[in-house]
């Protein structure tokens, strides 16, 4: 790749990722999604694990943004070594959100626990974490799909969730990532429903992202695969964050740990189900259609007059004893194989001395030696008579 090439894909990794990360903070400070000026006790210390696990998945998909923007300065001839170093850029440039959650985060009252560090240390981990996500979009078209249709849905529960707040004026509630914590809904079933909400979201999601896979006809690999990188961003972003103390963040917890194996199993279905052995072979061609830049192809009219068809049409010989002549397919009709019938049987009759070379259709030859050379043979008496009178 030329210096040029190069300069624009790391660029624009580095850019798109910096950019993306800074508009989703921004985005959530506003909303309320994250608050670093609550005072968190140590009976409430979930609320500081959520918020953990929204900084980690702000550098995650910070960083899988910056892969899916360098994708068009990608050659046809880049190789996986060309797609690690954008996906390095992009994790340095998801990186940039570890100042901008650091500072907000030194006004946060979190009994026992450094808050500037964990936040940024969660920050570096998941920025770190991104270049993979980076790495993914910038190879496969099915994991751009994946990441962007998990990333909507995590967007959309957490304007749902914070919508009502925002309308009557009141407290923004703790939105926990990927689970729908709108006023709304009664705590019991919200409870309920964050453990299966992401892991059927990741099952739904591998299944749309594997058909529109399967439709644009990729390998049966990448058509597995396809619904493993959205779901995995949530896997990655609550294990750095931790499971917390208490139901509240354990479920939600665990539904992610379960996220990436249903993605999976939905794009795996999407692979293998309604695929017979006449799908594995390769599809013939169809007949290009006539077009002005494309005229049809000549052909020639049919002539009866000619000697082919002639020929295809006149009645063969038939076969020897009589019968209906055979026609231009040789195939014998039954009269002709009743008279080479009674020939046979006639021939059967016979003894061996007066049996003929066409009654049996076995022709005597000499023996062949290449290395003797042929020795005139005596005419018979009355061959050579014949010859002698030639003479005369």
């Amino acid at each position: 790749m030329a210096f040029r090439t190069w300069a624009k894909l790391v660029g624009t990794a580095f850019g798109a990722a910096a950019l993306v990360g800074a508009g989703q903070l921004g985005l959530a400070y506003g909303l309320g999604v994250l608050s670093f000026s609550r005072v968190v006790e140590v009976t409430t210390r979930d609320v500081w694990t959520t918020q953990l696990a929204w900084v980690s998945w702000f550098a995650l998909t910070a960083a899988a943004a910056g892969g899916l923007a360098a994708r068009s300065h990608l050659t046809p001839k880049a190789g996986a070594g060309t797609r690690l170093i954008g996906g390095v850029a992009a994790g340095l440039g998801a990186a940039a959100i570890v100042p901008l959650t650091m500072q907000p985060a030194r006004s946060a009252q979190i009994a026992g626990v450094d808050a500037v560090f964990v936040i940024g240390a969660c920050a570096v981990l998941g920025a770190a974490a991104g270049i993979f996500a980076a790495w993914a979009a910038l190879g496969r078209n099915a994991a751009r799909w994946s990441l962007l249709t998990m990333s909507a849905v995590a967007w959309l529960f957490a304007i749902v969730s914070v919508a009502p707040s925002l309308r009557s004026g009141g407290q923004v509630p703790a939105v926990r990532l990927g689970v729908l914590d709108a006023g709304f809904v009664p705590d019991g079933l919200a409870e309920q429903a964050s453990l299966f909400t992401m892991p059927a979201l990741a099952l739904i999601a591998g299944v749309a992202v594997g058909l529109i896979a399967r439709r644009r006809q990729l390998s049966t690999v990448s058509i597995a695969l396809a619904g493993l990188p959205g779901p995995a961003l949530f896997t990655v972003a609550y294990l750095i964050a931790g499971p917390g103390s208490t139901r509240a963040q354990e479920l939600p917890y665990w539904a992610a740990a379960t996220a990436t194996g249903a993605g999976v199993l939905g794009s795996v279905l999407a692979a293998v189900l309604g695929r017979g052995p006449e799908t594995d072979r390769p599809r013939r061609p169809a007949a290009a259609e006539p077009a002005p830049d494309r005229p049809p192809l000549p052909q020639r009219d049919a002539q009866p007059e000619s000697a082919i068809a002639k020929a295809a049409t006149k009645a063969g010989p038939g076969l020897p004893g009589g019968g209906t002549p055979l026609a231009a397919t040789g195939r014998a009709t039954v009269a002709p194989r009743a008279a080479v019938a009674a020939r046979a049987a006639v021939a059967a009759q016979r003894t061996d001395d007066e049996l003929r070379p066409s009654d049996t259709g076995v022709i005597t030859m000499p023996p062949f030696d290449g290395f003797t050379p042929p020795q005139a043979q005596k005419p018979d008496g009355e061959i050579s008579d014949w010859v002698s009178g030639l003479g005369r």
